[in-house]
């Protein structure tokens, strides 16, 4: 069971990541709206504590998030179920698509018609062929005899001169393969704050499953980790979202802690 001041920790380094607050002002009866956490920032921030500490905050607890005391024993008095993650933070797995009944009734309607009419069309096609076929056998077309075509004489063929033999070619030298580097791409350079935007790319190097940690950077300073990390799959690639409510320019990138291996980095203006 973690202690008060190992959650309080975790909490303040998630705040001064998403909100950029500072580290001194994050004591139990600061305010998280006075800190800079709005709405959206406040669903990142509680996800993000609740992920590190295996707890699930559900939306009426985090709603009722008052000051930075009231997060850490949001964590401390949790009865200990890991729960779903929430959709807004489940940045690997896609929620599975829809069913949408009526679409699928109307597609199964359609797929009857076109089948009737296939079948219709196929009849219609054998009658007009057997009734083509009796109208040239009783127009007597079909019973016209042509003059045999007379054989050709046969020509003195010329003795075939012997062909050169063909020059070896030299096979071109194999190429060695280089290693691919791994790529990085933003959805959009500019964004609203609080809004969503996509982080994705490829390791061509990395099997499927291997953690990615999202970074991010300002005015050319240090990179540090965003709370948000990606997984790729077949092939290395991988895709993920982040959203911040922090305005100004910011620099991201993804890293292959275990490589310590990066990709190119990309800015992202926020407001």
């Amino acid at each position: 069971m973690p202690t008060h001041a190992e959650v309080r920790d975790d909490l303040t380094d998630i705040l001064v990541a998403v909100v950029a607050c500072d580290r001194a002002d994050v004591v139990d009866e600061a305010r998280l709206e006075a800190l800079g956490v709005d709405s959206l920032a406040l669903v990142e921030v509680a996800d993000e504590l609740g992920r590190r500490h295996d707890r699930y905050l559900v939306d009426d607890v985090v709603n009722h998030l008052v000051t930075v005391d009231d997060a850490v024993r949001a964590i401390l008095e949790h009865d200990g179920s890991a729960g779903p993650r929430r959709v807004a933070t489940s940045l690997h797995h896609p929620a599975p698509p829809v069913v949408d009944d009526e679409k699928s009734h109307r597609t199964s309607a359609m797929s009857k018609i076109a089948g009737f009419f296939i079948v219709l069309g196929a009849i219609i096609g054998v009658v007009l062929g057997l009734g083509g076929a009796a109208l040239v056998a009783a127009t007597g077309i079909g019973g016209v005899e042509l003059p045999p075509i007379a054989a050709p004489s046969s020509e003195p063929t010329a003795s075939a001169s012997p062909s050169p033999s063909p020059e070896p070619t030299e096979e071109p030298e194999e190429e060695e393969e280089e290693d691919e580097e791994p790529t990085f791409e933003v959805g959009s350079n500019q964004v609203a704050p609080g809004q969503r935007f996509t982080l994705s790319g490829s390791f061509p190097e990395l099997d499927d499953g291997e953690v990615l940690q999202v970074q991010v950077r300002e005015d050319d300073g240090d990179w540090e980790d965003f709370p948000v990390t990606a997984i790729t799959s077949s092939g290395g690639d991988y895709q993920t979202h982040v959203y911040t409510s922090r305005t100004g320019e910011r620099e991201f990138r993804m890293l292959h802690r275990s490589s310590d291996t990066a990709t190119d980095s990309e800015k992202v203006q926020i407001g």
